[in-house]
């Protein structure tokens, strides 16, 4: 049913008989909008011509290739997952396809294809890097017979520390040692060492046993609601952290491609949500739920120190990534 009113209305705006929706900073001024749904579409052979991307139908009206030779974005009908450079990525609404064109979001033009399309460069160094080790004393995050989560980020985020001190940064520890520190502070730690970057480490648990993969989430744009949120908190006020959207995509996009690449496991793709500590950060941040603790393999990479040193090698190295991104020092 819902496929079908996609379908409906998006035949309805193809039209005319939807007036072009008002404009947002988020979507180019020459772009046409058109609504569906409640949500703010553009037209994606538009939006290719005007950013030098060619298009190409994978699948006709299910699956479309926009690339440039350096970039490749995957469409695919009624998801809100396309693939950018094959990592998943999540966006604010389904795309929808009919009649051989395809509509994108407009919102996510400005606040997730841009950044990764074309990153604005700083001569700003990244030197400083505050780790957030997730949960910590009375606050055991997830738990596994007689495992804690909050053991397991701590040993993470120390071993994370010693690499990047070892290339020549500068790390802050929200805390390290098993002590509860409140999610609003954790930021604040971070803005008091002037960090460049915050990065919060989680492992992830889920009722259903096969579940297992990488997410890297970034805080949720105005406007948008979060991936796990089931359409709703679009309404969500501004907060802090989305100064620094263009910044946070690049981060969690760095860090995802980086972490499926060198450990080769699920890509469960870069995600957005509203976790306190990433409202409240005013540097760049992103939080990595790295593994599953309730799955039966993939739990090694939680509890053996030879898969966490994989894990802390692979964040790294995302760090890097994500320095080359923007051109940083």
């Amino acid at each position: 049913m819902r496929r079908f009113l996609l379908q409906f209305f998006f035949s309805l705006a193809m039209s005319g008989l939807l007036s072009p929706a008002a404009h947002t900073a988020s979507a180019p001024q020459t772009l046409q909008r058109v609504s569906v749904l409640g949500h703010d579409y553009v037209r994606a052979s538009s939006w290719a011509a005007q950013t030098g991307l060619r298009a190409r139908w994978i699948a006709p009206d299910q699956e479309l290739e926009l690339t440039n030779g350096r970039f490749t974005l995957r469409l695919i009908h009624d998801s809100r997952r396309v693939r950018w450079n094959g990592v998943w990525v999540w966006i604010s609404a389904p795309v929808v396809m009919r009649d051989h064109e395809a509509l994108l979001p407009s919102l996510d033009l400005g606040s997730t294809f841009a950044p990764l399309l074309a990153a604005k460069k700083t001569s700003s160094p990244v030197r400083v890097i505050c780790l957030d080790p997730g949960h910590g004393g009375d606050d055991t995050g997830k738990r596994e017979g007689s495992r804690f989560e909050k053991q397991y980020t701590l040993l993470l985020a120390q071993e994370v520390s010693r690499l990047l001190v070892k290339s020549g940064y500068k790390v802050v520890m929200t805390r390290s040692t098993d002590k509860r520190v409140e999610l609003n502070d954790r930021p604040l730690i971070a803005r008091r060492a002037n960090a460049d970057l915050f990065i919060s480490l989680h492992f992830n648990a889920a009722d259903v046993p096969s579940a297992q993969g990488i997410e890297v989430y970034c805080l949720t744009p105005v406007g948008a609601s979060s991936t796990n949120a089931g359409g709703e908190g679009a309404d969500s006020p501004a907060a802090p952290g989305n100064r620094c959207d263009e910044r946070n995509v690049q981060l969690a996009y760095a860090l995802q491609e980086t972490l499926v690449q060198k450990l080769g496991r699920e890509d469960r793709g870069m995600r957005r949500a509203r976790f306190a500590v990433l409202r409240g950060a005013t540097m760049p941040s992103a939080l990595i739920e790295a593994a599953f603790m309730s799955h039966a393999t993939e739990c090694r990479c939680v509890y053996s120190s030879v898969e966490r040193s994989r894990l802390a090698q692979a964040i790294v190295q995302g760090i890097v990534g994500y320095k080359k991104c923007i051109g940083a020092r």
